[in-house]
């Protein structure tokens, strides 16, 4: 074995010649003597932070310091952030946007474009479920409870109510990607009822709930608290009660809700309603009409924008009224059944414009009513048996002032009917095949008749959830002329059965499973080809509900579902028949 040769002293002193650039290059680079960016003015450095990204503002510019903390987080750069990503893709949808001016505009950090995000009409900002944006937490309590209205602009309405418009952009990404926090709200405690079920309707961050034990109350979804409450019967009692008349229907005015009032309209298993303004400031319930019991039986729809209520009956009896009666038809109401008008009527008894029959169509239905510049419009969906299948029919009422006498009521000036192509139930599962969710407490028989188990209705979007775990989505063109409904488009995504689903003017639907916790939230404007309607699951984040078993998950019900621009509510039906509200917060 051959010896090692020595090291010699060149060998040494060249490693160690080696080894020193080494350790010389491991020492970070010397910061320059100048720092360019702190003597900047705040105008120039917002310049120059509006042409990065919105990851580059969170986590390289925001942790800097609390001065570019500050500006990072301003509001006009998160402006054309949310207007980049929101609002541009749908306004590029619009017929000759790309040609317009409108269409040169560019997003953050393309150079002058942007300049352009800062003078969006109305119409191009509008969001959400009444067109408006969430109202900051920041606000008085009129601005947390409602959209706030628009004026010419929003530069206008920014001078009277500032728009944290990253609070906006984290809303709108919470939603895009299904992510929010859960929290259940008791709505009573004792013995489960089990005679009726709670009725609730949710309008600007205000959820509205009825029922024979509590009556009507009124919850601020921001505290969780009830913030107005009165007993059906119109006493001021807030006990514990049972009252004769059981609600069976519920009804908001979202067109005519403001931050300081909104009516509400209540129907009864006995045929009778009752209407009441709900006072946010003075968290209180005003009862403005009591409407006897009828002899057409209980009350299943309602729809309400005051003057006008729409009802709908088991049978299938629908009934338009009015509230604006000239002096000489008060006297001489058309509704016979009309008792003396009881102590402190805040309006006068409803005139009856209509009464339709149908003896082939059949629940479930769907009520609207909206207004537009030149009438306003009553909208009847519902679902009607066909040879060998089902099919979903629409009416439309058309409502306009008389116009040889301006003083007397409005009458109906045209009726327009439309309907779906016949659907074969051979098409659909048949009874004995139907998901979990046609449990015998949700289906009165095995024999139920196949079509829709849930329609809702808004302009233009009629949403219809079928017993096979999907959604069909119908386009409603509706003129002075004519009305009609496009060829269905199947929606899929559901792995059970659909228990409720509702959409907004917008094109946003969100649909609950009747078992489990599967929800779903829907991006539908303008319609969608056959297969392409995105979709995102809500996963809640934390909360009592992700830390119960998968088996007691599987034994609650979902009954309804409702929404607002920053939570969704979920009414819940536990095994003890005990319910409450599961409120879905996106902020």
């Amino acid at each position: 074995m051959h010896a090692k040769r020595a090291r010699g002293d060149d060998d040494r002193s060249s490693q160690h010649t080696a080894k020193r650039p080494r350790v010389t290059a491991s020492h970070p680079p010397s910061l320059p003597k100048r720092d360019r960016l702190s003597p900047l003015s705040d105008e120039l450095l917002l310049r120059i932070l509006s042409f990065l990204s919105v990851d580059q503002l969170l986590f390289d510019v925001s942790p800097v310091s609390r001065r570019f903390h500050r500006l990072a987080g301003d509001s006009q750069l998160w402006k054309a952030h949310y207007y980049a990503r929101f609002v541009l893709p749908r306004a590029m949808r619009i017929p000759g946007f790309r040609e317009g001016q409108a269409g040169m505009m560019g997003g953050p950090g393309k150079g002058q474009g942007h300049k352009l995000h800062y003078s969006g009409r109305r119409r191009l900002w509008a969001d959400g479920r009444k067109g408006g944006v969430v109202a900051d937490k920041t606000g008085s309590r009129g601005e947390r409870l409602g959209l706030g209205r628009y004026g010419e602009g929003l530069e206008e309405e920014a001078e009277h109510k500032p728009i944290s418009w990253k609070r906006q952009y984290k809303i709108r990404h919470n939603w895009a990607r299904g992510k929010c926090a859960v929290e259940e709200l008791r709505l009573g405690e004792g013995e489960a009822e089990t005679e009726r079920k709670v009725l609730v309707k949710v309008v600007e961050g205000v959820a509205v709930t009825a029922d024979a034990r509590f009556g009507l109350r009124a919850w601020d979804l921001k505290s969780r608290e009830v913030v107005a409450h009165t007993r059906l019967d119109g006493e001021d009692d807030r006990g514990d009660f049972h009252v004769d008349e059981v609600p069976s229907c519920i009804a908001i005015d979202e067109a005519g809700a403001d931050d300081a009032a909104t009516t509400v309209a209540v129907g009864f298993e006995n045929g009778g309603f009752s209407l009441w303004k709900l006072h946010l400031k003075e968290k209180s319930f005003e009862r403005l009409y009591q409407h006897p019991k009828s002899r057409n039986g209980e009350l299943i729809g309602m729809a309400l924008s005051f003057p006008y209520l729409l009802t709908a009956t088991r049978s299938v009896l629908v009934s338009l009224y009015t509230f604006d009666i000239p002096v000489e038809a008060s006297q001489t109401t058309a509704l016979d059944d009309l008792k003396t008008p009881k102590p402190h009527q805040g309006v006068p008894s409803p005139y009856l414009l209509t009464s339709l029959k149908s003896h082939t169509s059949r629940a479930p239905l769907a009520l609207s009513i909206r207004t537009t510049a030149a009438t306003t419009i009553a909208s009847i969906a519902y679902t009607f048996s066909t040879r060998n299948g089902w099919s979903i029919g629409m009416q439309d009422l058309h409502i306009k002032p008389n116009p040889k006498d301006s003083a007397s009521t409005r009458e109906i000036s045209a009726t327009k009917l439309a309907y779906t192509a016949a659907v074969d139930s051979g098409t659909s599962a048949p009874p004995s095949l139907l998901s979990p969710s046609s449990s015998p407490s949700s289906s009165p028989s095995p024999t139920a008749e196949p079509g829709p188990t849930t329609l809702c209705y808004t302009h233009p979007y009629l949403l219809a959830a079928l017993p096979d775990n999907t959604l069909v989505l119908h386009l409603v063109t509706s003129t002075s002329s004519a009305l009609t409904l496009s060829p269905g488009i199947r929606l899929w995504g559901h792995t059970s059965g659909i228990s409720d689903a509702e959409i907004t003017s917008r094109g946003k639907a969100v649909s609950v499973s009747e078992r489990g916790d599967e929800m779903r939230v829907w991006e539908l404007e303008g319609g969608a080809r056959p297969g392409s309607g995105r979709s995102v699951e809500i996963r809640a984040e934390g909360g009592e509900a992700a830390e119960e078993e998968e088996e007691d998950k599987w034994e609650e019900r979902k009954n309804w579902v409702g929404f607002d621009d920053e939570m969704v509510i979920v009414l819940k039906e536990g095994r003890s028949g005990r319910e409450s509200l599961l409120v879905y917060d996106f902020t």
